[in-house]
């Protein structure tokens, strides 16, 4: 999943965002490198995820997903944050690093791979530490696709 994300779906956030407007964006911008027309239903699926349950993980990472009947394949995008946003993350702590990951309603194994790829990379703390580093997004996606 990593090694498959594409360049204009990664992100270094110059400012603030709030939640909601970061999502957006990730959401938007990787819409677009994916080329899927309906960005607003997975917006609107991934909303309302977070308004359940957030995907902030922790250790400053955040996992916003869903499974969408609008895509083809897996789209996946990654922001990263530096000045933090409040995500209501399970340890409390300000989110850096948000990694977006979409998959078709049938494709459970894709979207469950992901998701296990992007835990298993942050869980390794210098992995995650080098990712939060990262001063562009030439540099962030670099190092995404060398993990």
């Amino acid at each position: 999943m990593l090694t498959d994300i594409k360049r204009d779906a990664v992100i270094l956030l110059d400012g603030e965002l709030d939640k909601d407007a970061a999502i957006e964006m990730l959401v938007k911008v990787s819409g677009a490198a994916y080329g899927v027309g309906s960005w607003e239903e997975i917006l609107s699926l991934i909303i309302e995820r977070e308004s359940r349950l957030s995907t902030g993980i922790g250790l400053e990472v955040a996992v916003p997903h869903c499974r969408c009947g609008h895509v083809a394949g897996l789209v996946s995008g990654v922001m990263l944050a530096p000045r933090g946003i409040d995500y209501n993350a399970v340890d409390s702590l300000p989110v850096k690093l948000l990694f977006l990951v979409v998959s078709p309603i049938g494709d459970i194994g894709s979207h469950l791979g992901a998701l296990s790829a992007i835990s298993r990379a942050v869980s390794i703390e210098e992995v995650r530490l080098d990712l939060l580093g990262s001063g562009s997004a030439d540099e962030l996606y670099e190092k995404i696709i060398a993990v």
